[in-house]
Order: structure tokens, then sequence, then C-alpha cells
């Protein structure tokens, strides 16, 4: 056997030791780290103790392959541990609900930030049918993260009510602001420019 045909073998041993956890690391998830005990079976490392009795050369030779294979180990260990702690955290902007609310917002003729039980929805719904205009509704209820959708039109528009209209980029506002721009030609002139 030659030193190439060396095989690593990984034994896992349970462990309930945790990784060093950032804040938000996954959104809380927290990795459990395992002990891995790098064992090196190599029957030639055998038959060369078995040789090496009388002979100082080839036992020099062992105790080279042997540090070379500790040396392996701490170089596999350590770019574990790199690239477990250089996770990334959140690299997707477009998964944030900032992102998504002007995403919506600027990639739609009409959004309506909605809840599908509320009567003022379904009014500013109504105005849009009649007008024969289908805007982009976006059910805050329906969705796991409405409530970080009102949070970010807080920020946005000074409100967490809904519904919340925008028409071309614009914030028109609520049911009321709504009727308002529909009563004034305001909303057929923004509904024109598009």
């Amino acid at each position: 056997m030659n030193a190439s045909s060396k095989s690593l073998q990984l034994v896992h041993l349970p462990s309930s030791t945790r990784l060093a956890t950032r804040p938000n690391f996954y959104r809380g998830v927290n990795f459990l780290l395992r002990r891995v005990n790098l064992q090196f079976s190599c029957s030639c490392e055998r038959q060369l103790k078995r040789e090496s009795e009388n002979d100082a050369v080839a036992g020099e030779l062992m105790m080279l392959g042997a540090g070379l294979q500790r040396r392996s180990a701490l170089i596999v260990v350590v770019a574990c541990i790199v690239v477990i702690g250089n996770a990334p955290q959140k690299t997707l902007a477009s998964n944030s609900p900032s992102a998504f609310v002007e995403n919506v917002i600027y990639s739609n003729k009409i959004a309506i930030f909605s809840k599908s039980y509320c009567p003022y929805s379904l009014r500013a719904k109504r105005v849009f049918s009649e007008l024969e205009e289908q805007p982009y509704v976006v059910e805050l209820d329906l969705r796991d993260d409405g409530y970080k959708i009102q949070d970010v039109l807080l920020e946005l528009v000074g409100r967490r009510t809904v519904p919340q209209v925008f028409v071309n980029g614009k914030h028109i506002g609520g049911s009321d602001d709504l009727l308002a721009t529909v009563k004034s030609g305001q909303l057929q002139n923004l509904l024109s420019k598009a």
C-alpha cells in the first residue's frame, strides 16, 4: 500500500454543545455543533510500524506521515468552523418586508395593502372595480409577515391602518382618502398618466 491509499473516517459523537450563535443567525436557528472525531484508518501505517521496528528511516517516514495527517485534519476542522461561522445572516434583500413593499408599490399601477375582512378595504377594492381597474392587492391577514408589512407602512406613510392605496407609486391614503380623490377627479388624472 502507498501513502495515497489512506482514507479519512469521520466518527460523529452526539453532543449538546452549541456553536456560538450570533443574533438572528438564520432567524434564531441555532446550529448544534457535533464533535467530530477524526480517525485515520490506514493499514499502510500499521505495515510501516511492523517493518520499521529495526529500520530508523521507515520510522522517520511514519512520523512524517502522521504529522501530515494531523495537519490535514486540523485544516479540515478549521475550514468547517470558518464556513459555519461566516455563513450569511440574510443575503437577499428582496426577502425583507421593506423591499417587498417597495417592489409592490413601484411595480404595479395600483397597489392596495388590505385585509380580507375589513369593510374599508372592501370599499376601496369596489371603487377600482367600478372604474374597471385591476389593482394589485396584498391581503395582510393572509400572510405570515403581514404585521411586518404594516410596520413598514407605518414607517413609510405614518399609518398602520388598512387599506393603504398607492397609484403609480404615489400614496393616496385610506378608503376615505380614495373616495375624496375620486370625487375631486385626481384619481382619474393619476390613472391616465400611466
